[in-house]
């Protein structure tokens, strides 16, 4: 949605019309595809004569399936209460209900199709994704940091530092920058770019002036390095790694200072107000302004609703609607209590804790593609989870629909690891191939950046 403020898409509208389906248009998109790709993926089963490939193609749910499932049935209920309890007023009610359940529905089938694909498909697609979250972070350094008029709509704030304007904005602010680093991170011997992209998407992190974007980046560099360590036995490496990789801050830090001062001086200067113990002003986002809000939002919450929540509902019929919304876009967890009360609040604790586990036991119990991918997922979910302090984080308003993909590609990982081992014990040489072309294409980028 965002990306239509771009002066390459000004007046391309894909996915927004019929205007008056623009909140259910995700939904219904990914279902037509999910559709077509069954069609695809049954054929292929009918043709196979391995009937462990047909089982493993059959449908399962795990410990997150079902806590989605929980979410839904309480989605469900309170959409009842509300058009039981404000007919004839329910205008806008149903589309509510779709517009945001579209997360929980959409969870399965995007495990459904991921599971139905080669891991090293999924793994690749992922990849694309981070070039093109890169090209997107380049663009947002160009705009934002050097201040390129790549982007047409108004900043969201300005403000002279030092004789230099600085502007800040997140409407063009790469929506994956978080995964972007976890994955180059895993997977820096994998692809030959790895590192440059590495450094594109770190550098768009600095640019958006975020404190707590930039500890959430230092959070996921520490667990990258020290669970690394921790599985491969070598926790003593780790010590040395965080000192190489703080030193090329440093010096990335240093470029920055003499190219861009002003902009260097103004991240600082956020961050000594921040550390300061005389700091007695209060940013509009402020933390303790986040708490504030969400608290006074949680008072006008109807007593006997709070713990199921206020269910699908506009401001139609209830005008704090739009205070809810304002707030749920800096605190993820202001908008899960309002819609599925505490109880919708417990849950997602659960997906959120249940997910952190089965990812870190896929991590350490599996070898290869699939540790990987679940070491990614890994730091991506706790990532997540610490942002949805400070963000919507998977009920933004632009990309509501897919917001709990990493839980459903992580729910899947066991059925594409199983999937890929009968393939390579069905084709021994294709598998000890495939092996010896990673190491190989891993050995001599190793020496050429050496």
């Amino acid at each position: 949605m965002f990306m239509s403020n771009s002066i390459f898409f000004e007046n391309a509208k894909p996915f927004q019309i019929p205007g008056s389906l623009s909140d259910q248009l995700p939904l219904i998109w990914l279902f037509i595809l999910w559709i077509f790709s069954k069609i695809s993926n049954n054929r292929f089963i009918k043709k196979t004569s391995n009937t462990k490939l047909k089982e493993i193609s059959k449908s399962t749910i795990d410990g997150t399936g079902l806590l989605i499932v929980a979410l839904i049935i309480i989605s469900i209920v309170g959409l009842i209460k509300n058009v039981s309890n404000y007919y004839p007023m329910i205008t806008g009610v149903v589309g509510e209900f779709f517009a945001y359940t579209s997360l929980l529905f959409a969870f399965f089938i995007i495990k459904n199709w991921i599971s139905s694909n080669n891991l090293e498909v999924v793994i690749e697609f992922l990849y694309w994704l981070v070039v093109i979250n890169s090209i997107a972070a380049l663009l947002f350094i160009l705009h934002q940091g050097l201040h390129f008029n790549i982007y047409t709509t108004p900043e969201y704030s300005s403000e002279s530092f030092q004789g230099q304007e600085i502007t800040r904005s997140f409407w063009f602010m790469p929506q994956f920058l978080f995964f972007s680093v976890a994955f180059l991170l895993v997977f820096k011997n994998k692809y030959s770019f790895s590192i440059a992209l590495l450094v594109i998407n770190l550098s768009a992190i600095i640019i958006t002036y975020t404190i707590s974007a930039i500890i959430i980046t230092i959070l996921i560099l520490i667990l990258y390095f020290g669970l690394k360590g921790l599985k491969n036995g070598r926790l003593g490496s780790t010590l040395g790694n965080l000192i190489k990789y703080a030193i090329m801050a440093i010096a990335g830090l240093f470029i920055m200072a003499k190219l861009l001062p002003a902009n260097m001086n103004y991240l600082l200067s956020r961050i000594s107000e921040h550390t300061d113990s005389q700091y007695v002003l209060k940013e509009p986002n402020d933390m303790d302004v986040r708490f504030s809000n969400t608290k006074l939002m949680i008072a006008k919450i109807d007593r006997d609703k709070r713990m199921f929540g206020m269910g699908p509902i506009t401001e139609e019929q209830a005008p704090k609607v739009i205070e809810m919304k304002a707030n749920t876009a800096d605190t993820v967890w202001s908008g899960v209590i309002f819609y599925w009360g505490f109880v919708g609040l417990a849950i997602f604790a659960l997906i959120f804790l249940f997910s952190s586990i089965q990812a870190f036991n896929f991590y350490m119990k599996f070898d290869g593609l699939t540790s990987d991918l679940a070491f990614v997922l890994l730091l991506y979910i706790i990532s997540q989870m610490i942002d949805g302090f400070d963000s919507w984080t998977f009920l933004s308003g632009h990309g509501i629909t897919i917001g709990l993909w990493y839980f459903a590609v992580l729910s899947a990982l066991p059925k594409m690891n199983n999937s890929t081992e009968i393939v390579k014990s069905e084709n021994p040489r294709l598998s000890i191939y495939s092996r010896k072309s990673f190491a190989l294409n891993s050995s001599n980028y190793l020496h050429s950046t050496n």
